[in-house]
């Protein structure tokens, strides 16, 4: 019963369905030849809105992609649109809107009396290969800045081709290319061994649900150093609009406090999120038109699977987009104005990798050191010596 409801996208919880006067539940298995009765208990119109659905997504179009939206007008109904572009178009349209992106919201604007310096963290993937491209492709048509392209090296770099494949794609772009060495974590962090090392031995921890997390801040804070050693005020970081979605829903449902996106100011340095309006499949077909294939997709690794919590919120993040299209502009939105009627946003500062953060309100500050490097001093990875 659930399959037929949803697939016609009627919410499980706006009816009960009946078999002449029993009620019948989601999980039944229909019956040949039986009558059943959906009875909706909800105060709406539901058949407005399925029907926005059978517009968005049952009519076919012989084209490659259909760009869905669902909005409000000035007298609260809601619209559905849809815009069908072959693959050449929806590459046009996605540099587009990056473009828009960036101007709309001065993410490469200088700031006074300073260059625009940006540090784009280049993993190879499909993300980030976009993000450098479409920068690439409205260089023109943005305010003057300088790119430079940032790869980490791979704790399997012999085997592996992603620096190859980041170094290729930074030299056809005309941009400087980095290779950020497997020490720079450890010597960032006064590790005790490789970043890779310890992560793998936290895994075998009552922290294991924290190493994903770990692993991005380890991230951010070396992509800092190398920003502030080259001159860089800005970091880019090919975060789309799942990636942003799940975070704002993991801050609303755990509580923390996080900045705006997609420009957001973190210590001395500003992080930009040019994608922030850009679908993760709309980034693979981007990629194939501008590329010639399609991107192959890496395995997790295993870190990246857990915690499941915050996988469940990137699910969620996509569920909730095939509902609403164009979600986006509205959390963004309601998120930033919130948060200027909120207490300013208070940072705290590590002593150990000297790594900036928002400070949570309803958490204690016992230590002048982060979470993250806390965790590596439980577990006798900080080399103490090396302070």
């Amino acid at each position: 019963m659930a399959d037929v409801l949803l697939r016609h996208f009627v919410p499980l919880h706006s009816v009960v369905v009946v078999n002449g006067a029993d009620p019948v539940p989601d999980g039944h298995v229909l019956e040949a030849g039986t009558d059943y009765e959906a009875r909706l208990i909800e105060g709406y119109d539901l058949t407005r809105f399925t029907d926005l659905y059978d517009d968005l997504y049952r009519r076919s179009a012989p084209t490659a992609y259909v760009w869905p939206r669902i909005s409000f007008d000035a007298d609260a109904h809601v619209l559905a649109s849809r815009v069908e572009l072959t693959l050449d178009d929806l590459a046009t349209e996605v540099e587009q809107r990056i473009l828009e992106t960036c101007l709309e919201f001065d993410l490469l604007e200088p700031e006074p009396e300073a260059d625009c310096g940006v540090l784009v963290g280049l993993s190879g993937g499909v993300d980030s290969t976009a993000l450098l491209l479409a920068l690439t492709a409205n260089a023109d048509r943005l305010p003057a800045h300088r790119i430079v392209a940032a790869t980490f090296e791979d704790f399997d770099s012999q085997k592996s081709t992603v620096q190859a494949r980041a170094k290729q794609l930074a030299s056809d772009c005309g941009i400087p290319h980095i290779t950020v060495g497997a020490d720079r974590a450890q010597n960032a962090f006064h590790l005790s061994c490789p970043l890779s090392e310890a992560l793998t031995g936290l895994m075998e921890t009552a922290d294991a649900h924290k190493v994903m997390y770990i692993d991005h801040h380890t991230t951010r804070r070396v992509l800092e150093v190398v920003a502030v050693e080259e001159g860089l005020d800005r970091i880019a970081l090919g975060l789309h609009v799942s990636d942003l979605v799940a975070g704002l829903l993991n801050s609303w449902f755990t509580g923390y406090d996080v900045a705006p996106v997609p420009r957001r100011r973190i210590g001395d340095l500003t992080y930009i999120y040019p994608l922030a309006f850009i679908n993760k499949k709309q980034l693979h077909l981007y990629y194939r038109q501008r590329t010639g294939g399609f991107a192959t997709h890496a395995h997790p690794n295993a870190w990246e699977l857990h915690p499941q919590d915050r996988n469940f919120y990137y699910y969620l993040a996509d569920v909730m987009q095939q509902y609403w299209p164009g979600l986006e502009v509205f959390l963004y939105s309601a998120h930033r104005w919130r948060g200027r009627r909120q207490a300013p946003l208070v940072e705290e500062h590590c002593v150990n990798c000297g790594s900036t953060l928002l400070h949570q309100p309803f958490t204690p500050v016992d230590s002048d050191w982060c979470d993250v490097c806390q965790i590596f001093e439980r577990h006798g990875y900080i080399d103490r010596e090396a302070l």
